[in-house]
């Protein structure tokens, strides 16, 4: 299933890389008349717009179109090329909930062949856990989150715009509320970079997913490790709008 995932994240990375107009489908796919509403329009030339905007839908013939499924580029452009990256990208989505639901069931299952080694007979006292939490073991301090926030704010990383409070109480896991993305492979590329530079932990996923901590801009249900680990894999291989910003303000960071 590891090696189908891959494959099928190289097929979505090589269409966004070799036609830069669709680069931003798979992020908006979800938004009702997602063509019209997303950014993809706006990226067209004029007289690709034009085309879209003359065609009749009265005119498309199905048969036609399931015989070769190019036939309408020429009227439509990378109309088979964006119908091509939704279908992969909800294919991968499916593969990645598939291989999380394995690896939880499997944990599930050892859990359950541990043997026991509370006594049940004997009542117990919760311990009491001192000392702060710190989930995603930040080492950031407080003029570095100050950055960050200038940071994810020029980038319009969140529909809203954030505070170093807000941003602090994210980063101990104590958000009064959640925030909302506006770019989930925005989010993982400043998140992968901070962790490359070990100003948080490797499974910086898990954390933001557990705690719930950020919420889709389109479903507004809370991100997921799927989500986050897709988003990382496209980042990796294509950087999402806006990383540039990122990089100026990470390599602030490392100047202190």
């Amino acid at each position: 299933m590891r090696q189908e995932i891959f494959r099928v994240t190289e097929n979505i990375v090589a269409i966004q890389q070799k036609y830069r107009v669709v680069r931003d489908i798979v992020q908006d796919m979800d938004v009702p008349d997602f063509l019209w509403e997303s950014g993809y329009f706006e990226d067209l030339n004029s007289n690709e717009r034009k085309k879209y905007i003359v065609f009749r839908c009265s005119d498309f013939d199905m048969d036609a179109y399931l015989h070769e499924p190019s036939c309408y580029d020429e009227r439509l452009p990378y109309f088979s090329i964006i119908v091509s990256l939704v279908v992969l990208s909800k294919y991968l989505y499916f593969l990645q909930e598939q291989e999380s639901k394995y690896y939880t069931d499997s944990i599930v299952s050892q859990e359950q062949v541990l043997p026991k080694e509370k006594d049940e007979s004997v009542e117990t006292t919760p311990a009491k856990i001192v000392g702060k939490s710190n989930p995603f073991k930040s080492t950031l301090k407080a003029n570095e989150i100050k950055l960050l926030t200038e940071c994810v704010n020029e980038a319009n990383m969140f529909t809203t715009t954030v505070s170093t409070k807000i941003l602090t109480d994210f980063f101990n896991c104590k958000l009064d509320g959640v925030l909302k993305v506006n770019n989930t492979r925005l989010l993982a590329y400043l998140m992968m970079q901070l962790s490359c530079y070990n100003y948080i932990v490797y499974e910086w996923q898990s954390v933001i997913a557990n705690n719930k901590l950020i919420l889709k801009k389109i479903k507004g249900e809370p991100l997921t490790r799927t989500d986050l680990s897709s988003a990382t894999d496209q980042a990796k291989n294509i950087y999402p709008k806006g990383y540039e910003i990122i990089d100026k303000y990470i390599k602030q960071l490392q100047k202190g």
